[in-house]
Formats: structure tokens, C-alpha cells, sequence
């Protein structure tokens, strides 16, 4: 049983899309209400939503049955710390960061409180004469970073070090700091042959650096195709049924698999050097792993440039809305056709190819 704790408004949909989307039995645990009567067994795995509250009832549980530790979740949550943490360890991932006014800032930049959320709260600084003005708004700490000028803001889903899905931000006014959906504007899918590979892997080389199991890391590219981490989020909002259903792939996988973190290659690979391997079976993995989890799962090819367009406008194409009409409902993308038996499968698409 995989057990998701969530606090009020924060990932209710996206947990209950999820357990919905599920072949592991999984259940909805909401902090203020049910978590002193949560139980977990030995076999069971605890999700923290982005939740780190404490469970009371004597509930011992080792960090192997916990995805997303509170401990994870407070670091990406100090949003100033965890920047900080890049700029020491990988300064190449982000834009130029500052947490003090002892360094040389250079203009313009962005000026944060030391935690945020939905793109609030942000200044941009022209010069150093708005630069007091700028932290004292920000209140109890602040830091801040270089301004690049985005043409490009993507969500890239990331669970064990690999990709389960990339959306492209499209913003209600693009002259906006903070291209944020809370704020207007929308997410699209983006298909696998068009994921910007520099963007996915700083997300994936960022997400490393913390101790997060899944999270949603947020990436920009400017004009010269550069990609700049701007930050993680530990409950990564899943408003599209297509990333409902990667993530609870990603999910299962854990259940059966354990929650190690699984390798990038050095390889050429494109996209599949960085996908994960619940989402997609030509995933591209360490030998040691590629024989030991054979066959992942069995997925129709993915859609058409074309076919994404549509899907993100609502649209549920491709072989998928066949298999769809033979079990009376429609799919999701990457819906797991082993559930359908091979032979009828087979037979279906067959028969409407040769119409």
C-alpha cells in the first residue's frame, strides 16, 4: 500500500488523480485529519505530498518506506539555502546567485525572500538604488540572482534521478518576472522528441543535489538555448490527466523496485538517456539495471508533434483511443496496454490499419 500524506490545499487533486491512475492499491492521508490514526506496515511506502508533518502515533518508519523526507523537503523548501547549495556545488545549473550585500551584485537581478511560492513576491532590481528597497520588502531574508531574459520556462517531472515528464510554461503576459500558472497561463506536454535535452539535464544534475525522491524542478532558457535551474518544488502540481498518469507509473515502479536513484548513461541517447523507465520501455539504463527490471512495461509509440497539440487541447489520440473504444472509455497517453490481452490487441490494429 502506498499511503500519500498532503496538508490543507496543497495536492489534493493531484494525489487523488494519481491513486486513481494506480495499480497499487494507494490511499489519500490528509495531515489535520487522518494522520493520527495512520497506520503503515512493514511493506507499505509513505508519500510526503510536500507535507513534513510529524506522525504521533508511535509509528517507527525507516527512511527505505518514506518517499520525500521531511528532512528533503525543508531543504528545497529554503528556497536561499538550496540556491546557495548550487552555486557551491554546481554554479553552472543557475544563474548567478547572492545571499549578501558583501558581494559584488551585478544588474539587473531578481531580488526573493529566502522562501516563496507562485512567483510572489519578486523584485527586479535595475540598480543598486532599488536594491535596499528590494530587501527590506522581502522582510525576515532574502537573496538574489542574476535577470535572464527567458524565451522558454519548462516544469521538468523528475522521480529517482530520471524524467517521467517535461510541460512548457506559456504565460498570460510574457513580459511577466515570474511566469507563473497560479498567476495565468497554462502548461503543454511536451513529446519526448522535443524535450530540450540541456534543460532536462540540469533539472536531473539539480534534483541529485537534493534529497528529494520526485519533485518538479523549474528551468529556464534564454535566447542563446542556455538552460538555468531556478528552483525544485517537493509537490509538483499535476493539473493534466497525461502527468497524472507518468507520475503514478513512477510510483508504482517504486513499489515494486525500491526508491534508489537510477543513473544517467554517458552515452548518446537523447531523450532515453533520461527518461524513466515506468513511462516509457526504451528507457535507456545501467547494464546492471537493464536485465534486472526487463520488461518494464509495454507502451504504443508516442504521438505525433501533431497528436501532442490536440492531446494538449484536451484530445486523447493515437492507439490508445482505439484500445479505449474496445474497453468502452477513453485512455490517457502511456496508459499501459499489458492490462490488454496481446492477442486482441494485436487483432485490433491490425484490422483498422487495413481499412
Amino acid at each position: 500500500m502506498i499511503k500519500f500524506l498532503r496538508r490543507r490545499r496543497l495536492g489534493r487533486t493531484s494525489v487523488l488523480g494519481m491513486i486513481e491512475r494506480m495499480s497499487t492499491p494507494a490511499q489519500e492521508v490528509r495531515s489535520w485529519v487522518d494522520r493520527e490514526r495512520l497506520s503503515v506496515g512493514e511493506d507499505d511506502m509513505l508519500v510526503r505530498w510536500g507535507c513534513t508533518a510529524s506522525i504521533n502515533n508511535g509509528i517507527v518508519l525507516r527512511s527505505i518506506n518514506v518517499l520525500n523526507t521531511a528532512r528533503a523537503i525543508h531543504q528545497v523548501n529554503d528556497k536561499a539555502g538550496f540556491r546557495m547549495r548550487l552555486m557551491e556545488h554546481a554554479p553552472d545549473l543557475i544563474p548567478e546567485t547572492w545571499d549578501t550585500t558583501y558581494d559584488p551584485i551585478t544588474y539587473p537581478c531578481i531580488v526573493r525572500p529566502v522562501t516563496h511560492s507562485r512567483g510572489r513576491n519578486l523584485c527586479l532590481v535595475n540598480g543598486v538604488a532599488g536594491l535596499g528597497s528590494a530587501i527590506r520588502q522581502c522582510g525576515n531574508g532574502w537573496y538574489a540572482s542574476e535577470y535572464i531574459n527567458k524565451v522558454a520556462e519548462y516544469r521538468v517531472f523528475v522521480v529517482q534521478g530520471r524524467a517521467v515528464a517535461v510541460a512548457q510554461k506559456t504565460p498570460a503576459n510574457p513580459d511577466d518576472v515570474a511566469w507563473n500558472v497560479a498567476q495565468g497561463g497554462r502548461f503543454d506536454n511536451v513529446s519526448w522528441d522535443n524535450w530540450p535535452l540541456q534543460a532536462v539535464r540540469k533539472s536531473i544534475e539539480a534534483f541529485n543535489l537534493s534529497e528529494l525522491d520526485f519533485g518538479g524542478v523549474d528551468v529556464i532558457v534564454d535566447g542563446d538555448g542556455r538552460a538555468y535551474v531556478i528552483e525544485i518544488n517537493s509537490a509538483p502540481s499535476l493539473t493534466s490527466d497525461y502527468r497524472q498518469t507518468c507520475m503514478a507509473k513512477a510510483f508504482d515502479w517504486m513499489s515494486q523496485n525500491g526508491k534508489e536513484r537510477i543513473p544517467l548513461i554517458e552515452e548518446r541517447g537523447g531523450y532515453r538517456k533520461f527518461i524513466h523507465p515506468a513511462v516509457c520501455d526504451r528507457a535507456i539504463l545501467p547494464d546492471v539495471l537493464q536485465h534486472a527490471h526487463e520488461p518494464v512495461m509495454t507502451f504504443v509509440d508516442e504521438p505525433s508533434d501533431e497528436e501532442m497539440n490536440e492531446m494538449n487541447a484536451g484530445e486523447i489520440l493515437g492507439e490508445e483511443r482505439i484500445v479505449g473504444e474496445m474497453l468502452g472509455h477513453d485512455l490517457p497517453y502511456g496508459y499501459n496496454l499489458s492490462l490488454v490481452p496481446d492477442v486482441v490487441l494485436i487483432e485490433e490494429m491490425n484490422r483498422r490499419r487495413l481499412r
